[in-house]
């Protein structure tokens, strides 16, 4: 079968084939590229169509590539390393401009904090045009690594060893409920009445969900969720049918404001944490980084 000629091969098919590719499953290249697993099945069943040949062969193995899927992966491999020279080229050329200020935030931070701190810096700032991308904390910390962020947040129990840090806001998880769930009117929670409720849960790799299980792991309490969620107010809409989250407190302060949610704390168990702007002290930040990092610094320290 000839390979059509009319339609581009679209980079997020050829990262999602060669993710596929290196991890020799499907769900491991959703786990590198910080997406579904079906959105991942997806850009690759896209790319073969478009070139008009199989490149995976699924089974219960994994995946490992066809002949074609051999002869496409080094190309492909260059062209999307050509793209973020590319990408990267311009991005520096943007900085020095002193125009572009590229951030990325993990879900809570990038939510409910940093639109308002942005807003606050551009009365200091106004010609900087900033970018956020919202990802977990683990996605923040690729971000950096991979120079598609200048400035990241993080609220997770990642390793963040080589980097430098500001605590910019201190935080706790709570339980959350609809306000007609049995348990509205508690003033707190053991931690092993848990284990008898529905469990309505950010999906793996949250800095929320992992703070929380870390927590009640270590008064020995484990909960399974019953239901995986990829954002918080995909959790905070579906414990309307029931259940219990862990989520934020500054995540569901509107919601607690308007009555439809109510936070309960758990007894006995520490659940505050740290939210942290962090930065690679390796690379030099632009004019417009450099004076958000000093922002940050002087007017989001937490005190106290």
């Amino acid at each position: 079968m000839g390979i059509p000629q009319a339609n581009p091969l679209a980079s997020p098919d050829l990262a999602a084939f060669v993710a596929a590719f290196e991890a020799s499953s499907m769900r491991g290249a959703a786990d590198a590229l910080d997406l579904t697993q079906s959105a991942v099945t997806k850009r690759v069943a896209a790319l073969e169509r478009r070139v008009g040949v199989a490149l995976l062969e699924r089974g219960r193995f994994g995946v490992r590539p066809t002949a074609a899927g051999r002869v496409l992966y080094p190309e492909a491999k260059q062209a999307l390393a050509a793209l973020r020279d590319a990408e990267e080229a311009l991005a520096d050329h943007r900085r020095e401009a002193g125009e572009s200020l590229a951030l990325a935030a993990s879900h809570t931070v990038g939510e409910f904090l940093v639109p308002g701190w942005l807003a606050s810096f551009r009365v200091q700032a106004p010609a900087v045009h900033a970018q956020v991308a919202i990802v977990n904390s683990t996605g923040v910390l690729a971000a950096l690594r991979e120079r598609r962020a200048e400035i990241g947040f993080v609220e997770g129990l990642d390793a963040l060893d080589g980097l430098d840090t500001i605590t910019v806001q201190r935080d706790e998880v709570v339980v959350v409920i609809a306000t007609a769930h049995r348990w509205s009117r508690r003033r707190s929670l053991r931690p092993q009445e848990l284990t008898r409720e529905r469990y309505v849960a950010r999906e793996e790799g949250s800095g929320t969900r992992t703070v929380a299980a870390a927590a009640l792991a270590g008064v020995g309490v484990e909960i399974a969720p019953a239901l995986e969620l990829a954002s918080t107010e995909g959790v905070k809409r579906a414990l309307a049918s029931g259940g219990f989250g862990l989520l934020s407190r500054l995540a569901v302060e509107t919601e607690e404001r308007s009555g439809a949610l109510t936070a309960v704390p758990l007894r006995d168990l520490q659940l505050t944490r740290e939210l942290r702007a962090v930065r690679d002290p390796r690379r030099t930040l632009s004019p417009p980084a450099e004076r958000f990092w000093a922002w940050l610094g002087e007017s989001r320290r937490p005190r106290g």
